[in-house]
C-alpha cells in the first residue's frame, strides 16, 4: 500500500513540472477570468476582451446587458413571487384563525392552498433560474478565455490518411487503419498579460 502511494505521488509530482511557461500563463489567464467573473458577474467578459485579436470585429461588452438583465430580472421574480406567498400565506393564517377575509375573499381554502402552493414553485424556479444564470456566465469567461487563447495559426496541421496492412497470421485477410498525423511547428509567441 506504502509503494502505491508513493508511486502516484511521484508520478502526481512529475506531471505537474512537464508544464510550459505558455501553458501556464494561459491558465493563469483563464483562471483570473473565472475568478473575477465568480466574484462580480461579467467582469471575466470584460476581462476577456484584452485578449480578444483586433481582427475579431465585435466587441465582448454587449454580453453585460444580457448577464445583468438576466440577473435582475430573475432577482425582481424571485422578490414578486415571496411577496405574493407570503401575502397568500398570511391571508390563509388568518382564516385559520378565524378572522374574516381581507384580501381574497373570492378564494376558498383550498384554492388559496393551491395558488400559494403555485407562487412557492414559482419563486423556487426563480432561485434555480438565478443560480444557473451566475453560473452559466461564469463558465462563458472561462470558456470564452480558452477559446481566445487557443493557437488556430497555420503552423498546426491535422491529417487523417486511411491505409491497410494484409495480416501475415491469418490467410486472405487484412486489417484497416487510420493514421493520424499531427505536425507542429513551434513559434515563438508573446502573450501580454495585464
Amino acid at each position: 500500500m506504502i509503494r502505491t502511494l508513493i508511486f502516484l505521488l511521484i508520478i502526481i509530482t512529475n506531471n505537474n513540472f512537464a508544464q510550459n511557461s505558455d501553458s501556464l500563463k494561459i491558465n493563469k489567464f483563464s483562471f483570473k477570468s473565472t475568478l473575477l467573473s465568480s466574484v462580480i458577474p461579467g467582469s471575466g467578459q470584460v476581462h476577456n476582451n484584452i485578449i480578444r485579436s483586433n481582427t475579431t470585429k465585435n466587441r465582448l461588452w454587449w454580453k453585460l446587458p444580457l448577464i445583468y438583465g438576466g440577473l435582475g430580472t430573475t432577482l425582481y421574480l424571485i422578490n414578486f413571487n415571496n411577496q405574493e406567498f407570503n401575502s397568500i400565506k398570511n391571508e390563509r393564517l388568518n382564516r385559520i384563525d378565524g378572522n374574516s377575509p381581507i384580501y381574497y375573499a373570492q378564494y376558498s381554502e383550498n384554492q388559496l392552498k393551491e395558488i400559494q402552493d403555485e407562487y412557492r414553485r414559482l419563486r423556487d424556479l426563480s432561485v434555480i433560474s438565478l443560480i444557473g444564470i451566475y453560473f452559466l456566465q461564469v463558465i462563458d469567461a472561462n470558456v470564452e478565455s480558452h477559446l481566445f487563447l487557443f493557437d488556430i495559426s497555420d503552423n498546426l496541421t491535422f491529417r487523417i490518411k486511411p491505409s491497410y496492412q494484409i495480416n501475415n497470421y491469418y490467410k486472405n485477410s487484412f486489417s484497416t487503419q487510420f493514421s493520424l498525423n499531427i505536425k507542429i511547428k513551434k513559434q515563438k509567441e508573446n502573450f501580454y498579460f495585464f
